[in-house]
């Protein structure tokens, strides 16, 4: 690592004209955009873990309505059968 940051600082060094080599290693900004693109990613995946839950409530809400009408439903249908057979049975 110290070889490696003698480099760079000779190379930031003035080389002539005033104009100063500034050199950026490309691994660091590959990490920096690697960090960039996953903080990214993991926010992409917080906000889609929301929606799938509010999804998944959206769902267990209409399964819940549709079972208390289908209750509903089925004692109506109760109650009409039992009507037929009292005016069947005394009619």
């Amino acid at each position: 690592d110290s070889v490696e940051a003698e480099i760079r600082r000779q190379r930031a060094e003035d080389i002539g004209y005033g104009i100063k080599d500034n050199w950026i290693d490309p691994r660091d900004v590959a990490e920096e955009e690697a960090l960039t693109t996953l903080e990214g990613v993991n926010t992409r995946v917080t906000e889609l873990a929301g929606v799938q839950d509010q999804d998944t409530q959206d769902i267990f809400g209409v399964m819940e309505d549709t079972q208390g009408r289908q209750t509903e439903i089925f004692q109506r249908v109760e109650a009409l059968v039992d009507d037929s057979q009292y005016h069947y049975e005394t009619g």
